[in-house]
């Protein structure tokens, strides 16, 4: 089975490594989507409970710098992050904007 979420926070940050105006610090209304894989639990009849999946999202801060968690917070990099730390998660969809996202599978993951 596959469990989805979605959710939405604001938050800052600044790409040290860009040689343009996103080397200054910026913020943006992240959404993140993200597909959890597994067979339910037999004692709770579930994948992966939805509170778990928001909680390692939220953890990130509302209204804080990605900077603070991520050295170079990227879409691609917070997309990575994400992926390892998202229980079950098989792939993950981060939108920097309503029109650019990144979305990043275990392929993706370095090593």
């Amino acid at each position: 089975m596959i469990v989805y979420v979605k959710r939405k926070f604001g938050a800052a940050h600044r790409l040290p490594s860009h040689p343009g105006k996103c080397n200054r610090l910026h913020g943006h209304t992240w959404t993140v989507e993200s597909w959890s894989q597994g067979t339910p639990d037999q004692v709770t009849g579930m994948v992966v409970d939805f509170g778990d999946v928001k909680q390692v999202i939220d953890d990130l801060g509302d209204h804080q710098s990605l900077n603070d968690t991520l050295h170079d917070p990227t879409a691609e990099n917070l997309a990575l992050y994400l992926l390892k730390r998202i229980p079950l998660c098989v792939r993950v969809r981060v939108w920097e904007s309503e029109d650019t996202y990144v979305e990043a599978t275990h392929d993706d993951l370095p090593g």
